[in-house]
Parts: structure tokens; sequence; C-alpha cells
């Protein structure tokens, strides 16, 4: 045949490819002008909370990422928001806001400073902290681990190596115990794909590698250190509602005519967001078997924020505004606000069968303009997600109030109060009375509905 007819045969085989891609991946935009985002409707125990960190709200941590601050030369926590002497005031402005719950973390490093230390001071403030949570009725939400945990247990390998992880299971065990019956809703691990690519590839989180190999290691481990706590804790108490917070960052190709870019959006898509979602679902991830890990959740946490639009000549740092369509919104943090996409993240994790908690949903916005309308957007497509069946039992704001933000330190603010670092004191801004009155007209509507 004629050279011609070879490349024929090629651009008709590729325009195939691309137009079956494009339509089952579709990238999906919305006329938000024509959405009328006050037309909601939420069952009347649909749970409306605010979320935070230990590490990047309490200071004066002495764990792994401190170590990290002072390896690298980075921005200090260092007193972050005070939130540890605090805690009493800022449970008032979470009252404040009218929210059924609030999602916390306890710092491993303050419970167990030293390897075999148990420090029932803080184990008592903790619980305390719950008690007066419980009540002015708001429902507390702990989670295990959110990126920190000791130094002792970072210079043993951390969750790079398995046989640590029965350390992090006694840690579990204990906290468990002591505020068994006071908490029902347990996240083991926040993230586990956010933690391991961002400290064992990018170098952006601690320890500060790169490594392939020990990126996907850590990525298992932690699925097996979620599951194997799972187990644990449903032995103490098999009516405690368990589950982790899994990011789903989605990946769509830069150029959707350009094969490359839907390749590397695939590898990408699978590695985020597959991969675990294969571990919990089947026990089987990055071809190994974690038979623990499958149903091991009686509920997935969804942490929304984006999507990200990629080629292979992408940077791999999160330190740029990263590409945008014409029609999208950048934030303060360089990605783009994308509410439309919450809808494939839900439909996504509802492969899993189980309850959707969103752990985490906001955006990084300096001056408040852009956070009122983020709300909007997302809670409007909640409500039209619940109402087409699907099993979204709660949302969580992130967060609570401006604090440090991990590797960006504390130029990014994505509280609804806004805090001044110097004086450490916290001012409502426009979108936290926005998400007040949200929370209370959907409540009156509930109510008037049943």
């Amino acid at each position: 045949m004629d050279w011609w007819i070879y490349l024929s045969i090629f651009l008709l085989i590729y325009v195939l490819i691309i137009v079956i891609l494009s339509t089952r991946f579709p990238e999906k935009y919305l006329n938000w002008d024509e959405i009328d985002c006050s037309s909601q409707s939420f069952p009347n125990d649909f749970t409306w909370g605010v979320a935070t960190a230990s590490h990047q709200i309490e200071g004066n941590n002495r764990n792994n990422w401190t170590a990290f601050e002072n390896q690298k030369g980075l921005e200090k926590s260092a007193e972050a928001c005070e939130h540890w002497i605090r805690w009493k005031d800022d449970f008032d402005l979470i009252e404040q806001l009218g929210v059924d719950s609030y999602r916390l973390s306890i710092e491993w490093s303050r419970i167990q400073p030293n390897q075999g230390e148990w420090n029932q001071d803080a184990l008592d403030q903790y619980e305390e902290m719950i008690d007066n949570l419980i009540s002015r009725n708001i429902k507390p939400m702990i989670t295990l681990h959110h990126f920190s945990h000791p130094i002792w247990f970072e210079e043993m390998g951390g969750f790079c190596n398995r046989e640590n992880i029965d350390l992090w299971i006694d840690y579990c065990k204990r906290i468990f115990e002591s505020l068994n019956g006071k908490v029902n809703d347990w996240c083991t691990v926040n993230e586990p794909e956010v933690f391991s690519i961002m400290g064992y590839h990018m170098k952006m989180f601690p320890p500060g590698r790169s490594s392939v190999f020990k990126t996907i290691r850590v990525m298992k481990n932690m699925i097996y250190a979620h599951s194997s706590a799972y187990w644990a804790l449903k032995k103490i108490n098999p009516d405690a509602r368990i589950g982790l917070a899994k990011n789903v960052t989605l990946f769509d190709p830069l150029r959707r005519w350009n094969l490359l870019h839907w390749i590397t959006t695939i590898v990408l898509n699978y590695i985020w967001n597959g991969a675990i979602i294969s571990g919990l679902k089947n026990g089987r991830m990055f071809g190994s078997k974690i038979d623990s890990a499958k149903g091991s959740y009686d509920f997935i946490g969804l942490n929304y924020y984006t999507h990200v639009l990629t080629s292979p000549f992408l940077p791999q740092t999160t330190e740029i505004d990263l590409p945008r369509r014409k029609n999208e919104i950048m934030t303060d943090f360089g990605y783009t606000m994308y509410a439309e996409g919450l809808e494939r993240a839900v439909k996504l994790l509802s492969k899993l069968n189980v309850p959707i908690e969103i752990t985490e949903n906001g955006v990084a916005d300096s001056d408040d303009s852009l956070r009122p309308m983020h709300l909007k957007r997302h809670i409007w497509q909640i409500s039209k997600l619940i109402s087409e069946g699907h099993d979204i039992r709660s949302y969580y704001h992130w967060s609570l109030m401006d604090n440090f933000e991990w590797a960006e330190g504390y130029k990014l603010r994505f509280g609804l109060y806004h805090v001044d670092y110097k004086t450490q004191n916290r001012t409502l801004k426009q979108s936290g009375a926005d998400y007040h009155k949200i929370i209370e007209s959907n409540k009156r509507r509930a109510n008037v509905d049943s």
C-alpha cells in the first residue's frame, strides 16, 4: 500500500481513540449565570460541619513537620493559631456558625512524645475538648493521622516500614479507648495519596525524598495501616463508624486532541485515585494484595478541591500556576475553582458503595472574594447529587479559620474566620456569615418539609 493509505488508517484510528476517550471521560462545565444556587434541598439529618488539622492550628508542636521545617529552612509553624490554649474561644466560633459537627485531628506527637511514653495530660485535654463539643451539641469527628506524627516514629522510617504499623495501632487504640462512647465517627488517615506523593516523590512534605518505589510502598502501607486500625478498633466497638478521608483530584488532558495528554491523564488518575479505590474495594493495589483493606470502611471521606489540566511536560510541583480553561477562575493556590468536578469525584467514590462524607472542601482566597461563590456552587452541587440518589451525609468546610498551610506556610488563607497572626484575633469573614445563613436556611427548610 502507498504511504498515504497507512497515514490515513493511522489518523482514522487516532481520531477514533480521541473521540472514544472524550465521550467516556467528558470535562463538564456549567453556565453558572443561569443556575440559581439558592435552590437547594437537604435531608433533615444532613450534617453541616467545619474541619481543621492539629498541626495547622495548635501551635508549638514537635513532630515530623517541625523537624522538616527546620531541615528545609521552610516557614515555621511555630505558634500557629495557638489553638491548644485558645480552644474554648475557638469552640465559641464553631458554635456561632451553627454547625452540627467539627472534624479535628489528634496530634500523635503530643500523646506519645517519645516511644513508650504516654502524655496523660494531653490525653486529658483532648478528652476535655471532646466533652466540651458534645455539651454544645456539636458532634466530633476525629482524624487519627493528618500528615503529622512523632519524630521518633519518623526516625524509625515511619510508614515506609510496614513493621512500624504496630506502633501506629497502639496509638490508635489508646485514643479510641480514651474517647470510646463519646466519639462515633473516626477517620483513620487523611489523604494517604497526598501524604505519600508529596513526601516521597515531590519532596514538599516530610521526609522530603524522591523515589517512585518508596512512594508506592508508603501508599500501600498507609492503606494497610488504615485497614489494620479499622479491624482493631472495630473489635473494641463494632458500632463505631470508621473510614478514611480520600482526596480526589481530577486530572484532565490539557489538549483533548493530544493522545500523550490523555495517556498522562489516565496514569495520574490511577495513581492518585484509582489505586486506593481498588485497594479498598478489591484488596488489590499496584499489583499487591492487601486483603485486610477490602471492606475496611463504614464511610468514605471525600476531600475535593479542583481538577488539574495535565500533559507530560508540566512541572511536578505545586509551586506554579497550573493551566486553566478561559472560563475558569484561578484561586490563590494556583489551581482553578472547578465545582463541576465534584460530581465526578462523588461518582468515583460511589464505587465503594458506602455513605460519602464531604470531609474537606474549601478555597485559598486571601480577600474572601471567591469563597462565598465557592460555597454556593459546591453546596448546590451536593444538593443536586443527593436529589439524584447519591448517599452524601455531610459537608465539612475547610477550614474553620486561617492556619498554617503545610509547605505553603501562612501565605494561603482557607478560613471562614480571618486570623491576625500577630494578635491572634479571629474575625468572621463574609463567607463565614454566608455559610451560617446557608446552614440555617436549609435547616428551616428541612424542618418545614418534615
